[in-house]
């Protein structure tokens, strides 16, 4: 399959109008590793990549009908994983302080629902758009391909400073767009890791 957004975008609208397994299978054979490889990037966990992955995918057949890709369809599974990552971490949180009187057990509810997700994603892509060109390239090879900086310094052929410094200015603009929701904010630190 090529990777191709109008491929990609035909496979998801047979998932969403005719319920096509084999569009699903598509999709899943060509991602899997990618979106497998980011989650051991991101937990150091095989297992847990493993399981935050299907999750992915899992979600993906649950919701193909309300999915809205506005990014490249390789971006946008990328942020579902960081938010199933961010769904662990939280859960974990609260399992961790249980004895605490503000701690209350987490539930599924507690979490996003796909409805804010994709009111995240459109921020996060919005915010993303409003960055120049360079300072958008570096956050994304950093924040979605897992980039380190040395790796983007060699592909720009820029100095690691420079590099620190755009995802600085990236982070700020973040910042400053998403000050009002905390877990918005919590999500941001996920992201510049």
């Amino acid at each position: 399959m090529a990777n191709s957004r109008s491929s990609d975008t035909e496979l998801l609208e047979l998932m969403a109008s005719h319920n096509d397994q084999r569009a699903f299978n598509t999709i899943f054979d060509y991602y899997w590793d990618e979106l497998y490889h980011l989650a051991i990037v991101k937990t150091s966990c095989p297992d847990l990549a493993q399981d935050l992955a299907h999750e992915v995918f899992i979600n993906l057949w649950k919701y193909r009908k309300t999915i809205k890709v506005k990014a490249t369809f390789s971006a946008y599974l990328a942020t579902m994983l960081k938010y199933g990552f961010f769904r662990h971490l939280a859960k974990q949180d609260k399992e961790s302080v249980k004895g605490d009187f503000l701690a209350e057990p987490y539930h599924e509810e507690h979490g996003f629902s796909i409805m804010e997700f994709n009111e995240l994603y459109d921020k996060i892509s919005q915010i993303k758009s409003s960055l120049p060109p360079r300072c958008k390239a570096i956050f994304e090879m950093n924040s979605f391909q897992q980039m380190s900086v040395e790796e983007i310094a060699t592909n720009f052929k820029i100095s690691s400073s420079t590099v620190r410094n755009q995802l600085a200015r990236a982070r700020e603009v973040f910042k400053e767009q998403l000050t009002e929701d905390v877990s918005l904010i919590t999500l941001l630190a996920i992201f510049f890791h």
